[in-house]
């Protein structure tokens, strides 16, 4: 598995791109690094591409144990999860309903113009 990042300070936004088979314990470790990274604003918006992802290896407890850890993104932050998967989807959709209300606004899309918009990205 393979978790890439960048921070875009001038846009104000973590572009996260996954490939490979992703589990739960990448799950906490993305959100890890993400956490411990001195240029990361908790105000920024995120672009997380899963569409390359397998993510057959991530259990709902998974899900619950990344959903439960403090809050990594203010309440103003923005959340796009972009899946190719039924699966994906699934599992997007847990997250996000986990996390309502608690950090920001987390949405799951099929595609990645239809994440774009929402952010308002180019």
């Amino acid at each position: 598995m393979s978790w890439h990042y960048k921070i875009d300070v001038p846009n104000r936004l973590v572009r996260t791109h996954v490939d490979g088979t992703l589990t739960d314990a990448d799950l906490i470790d993305g959100d890890s690094a993400l956490r411990n990274d001195p240029e990361f604003d908790p105000a920024y918006f995120q672009l997380l591409d899963l569409r390359e992802a397998d993510g057959s290896e991530v259990t709902a407890v998974g899900i619950r144990a990344l959903a439960s850890r403090p809050p990594l993104f203010t309440s103003s932050a923005r959340r796009a999860l972009v899946v190719q998967t039924d699966l994906g989807f699934g599992m997007g959709r847990m997250f996000e309903l986990l996390r309502e209300g608690k950090s920001g606004e987390v949405r799951v899309f099929r595609s990645l113009e239809e994440a774009c918009d929402w952010l308002d990205l180019d």
